[in-house]
């Protein structure tokens, strides 16, 4: 996993404290000046160091159009209709300054493409879920792909997998965006935490101790004799539960509570930036409690900042005034 290091220790008279709720104590177990001095780097330095922490595409095969030679925030599929186009804009635009701060200065790059993730991932046709229109974030090339279209899948006599024809997806862009952008805060923001090592050797928000122990007591709620939701909700909400926790069967679809633990972070990232038709809060209270803490400590944090830019869809940082 990639480890983000200081570039330039500011002075302790310049490290700001955040003034949020629950801030000063999250302040605490994150590498703050680290934070603060790329904030403090100028527009063209914080461009550069996009450049550095930019990776190639995970898989071979790519086509040019998306391979992202100039270091774009967002790369928008050339197949994609005028008005999905126009959304493309619209949901970069949803994406709060301060989560496009942070994902601007580690490499992070959205992609919209039109039909499914195989569009731009080739490698992955006889994936399934890559003809979905569900979103993906993938932490080793530390891109977000947001499909506009689903495709419907078959299996052929030779035994692959192909879509037999695509429909326009009825899911909500708004939410998946921001869940997206959950996945990539908890990733990348997790190497400035200094409490985020998982047993998966992975630095991420979601293995950071106070929230571990607020999603292990909603668990343990939801599997008691009294849960915060009913039983059908329970059942809704499975994508974001294990099968069982504690030896006490759940129901959701996840096979592990690390990997279940990192979908309730997203979606109650997105919920936390007012994308909550999800509503995974009632079942997750503890949870979101601390969840709120984190975004503000970093949206203050962001707000604090002594250099101020605007990260242009094109890949440009540029100067905005105070």
């Amino acid at each position: 996993m990639y480890r983000i290091t200081a570039i330039t220790v500011l002075s302790a008279a310049l490290i700001l404290s955040a003034s949020a709720a629950g801030a000063k104590d999250i302040a605490a177990t994150f590498n703050v000046p680290a934070m603060q001095a790329q904030m403090a780097l100028s527009c063209a330095d914080q461009q550069a160091l996009r450049g550095k922490n930019m990776l190639p595409p995970h898989f071979p095969g790519t086509p040019p159009d998306f391979e992202n030679t100039s270091a774009a925030l967002a790369i928008n599929s050339p197949n994609l209709r005028p008005a999905q186009l126009k959304t493309a804009h619209e949901l970069l635009a949803s994406v709060p300054d301060h989560v496009r701060a942070y994902g601007y200065r580690a490499g992070a790059t959205y992609i919209f493409v039109r039909r499914g993730v195989i569009e731009a991932v080739p490698a992955l046709k006889q994936d399934r879920s890559s003809y979905s229109d569900s979103g993906l974030y993938m932490a080793v090339e530390r891109r977000l792909y947001v499909p506009f279209e689903k495709g419907h899948v078959q299996t052929g006599p030779d035994g692959k997998i192909f879509a037999r024809y695509w429909g326009v997806s009825h899911r909500e862009p708004f939410r998946i965006v921001n869940h997206e952008s959950g996945h990539m805060i908890d990733d990348l923001v997790g190497d400035f935490s200094t409490n985020a090592l998982g047993d998966d050797n992975d630095m991420r928000l979601s293995n950071r101790p106070d929230f571990m122990a607020a999603y292990e007591a909603d668990l343990r709620r939801l599997t008691g004799d009294q849960p915060p939701v009913t039983k059908e909700e329970i059942e809704r909400l499975g994508y974001y539960l294990p099968v069982s926790f504690e030896g006490r069967p759940l129901g959701g679809v996840r096979d592990t509570a690390n990997r279940a633990r990192r979908e309730v972070f997203a979606e109650l990232w997105a919920e936390a930036q007012g994308y909550d038709a999800n509503r995974l809060s009632k079942a997750f209270p503890d949870t979101y409690i601390v969840m709120q803490k984190i975004n503000d400590f970093l949206k203050d944090l962001h707000e604090r900042r002594p250099v101020r830019c605007a990260y242009g869809a094109d890949g440009m940082a540029s100067p905005v005034s105070n």
